[in-house]
């Protein structure tokens, strides 16, 4: 994306320290982290209309590869634990061609804190209009910890044509 404008604040010590650690935690520059808070902000409000932010985020989406489809889906995440597979209920918040972000609230059984502690998960879930239930071997990306969330974004790892089509379909 061109970033043509500079623009300075000030803040206060305990603000530049948080987002210091959010973007550590989020593996971002404090930069690129204000960056997604200012221009997620603009899309909430209604100040940016989304064709202007496609085209002026289009080198971060050429970058990430796949638009995101922003949804509330549920899901479950199956991982095996010491040899023990179990099955945890979530959300997917947001689904593209190439990866998913999820969702558990901090109350739920799994505990993780690094993508190492969950390097490969399965995804299962129903789309609306599509009768089959679509199961993705994914990777993990990252971790993220919110106040009372756990949100883990995974890249889709070699799906089937069949599922890949379905979750094309949907996306379209």
């Amino acid at each position: 994306m061109k970033k043509d404008v500079v623009y300075s604040i000030r803040m206060s010590i305990l603000v530049r320290e948080s987002l210091k650690r959010a973007a550590v935690q989020e593996r971002r520059t404090v930069a690129s982290l204000l960056d997604k808070i200012i221009l997620d902000y603009l899309e909430e409000e209604r100040y940016l209309q989304l064709s202007e932010i496609e085209t002026d985020r289009r080198g971060f989406l050429d970058r990430r590869g796949f638009k995101r489809k922003k949804i509330a889906l549920p899901a479950t995440l199956t991982i095996k634990i010491e040899g023990k597979t179990e099955t945890f209920a979530c959300v997917i918040i947001d689904v593209a061609m190439g990866g998913v972000l999820v969702s558990f609230p901090k109350s739920s059984k799994i505990k993780l804190s690094t993508a190492e502690d969950l390097p490969h998960f399965k995804l299962s879930f129903h789309l609306p209009q599509i009768e089959d239930k679509l199961h993705f071997q994914c990777d993990t990306l990252r971790i993220i910890e919110k106040d009372r969330e756990i949100q883990i974004g995974g890249v889709i790892r070699e799906p089937d044509d069949k599922t890949l089509k379905q979750l094309k379909f949907y996306l379209i």
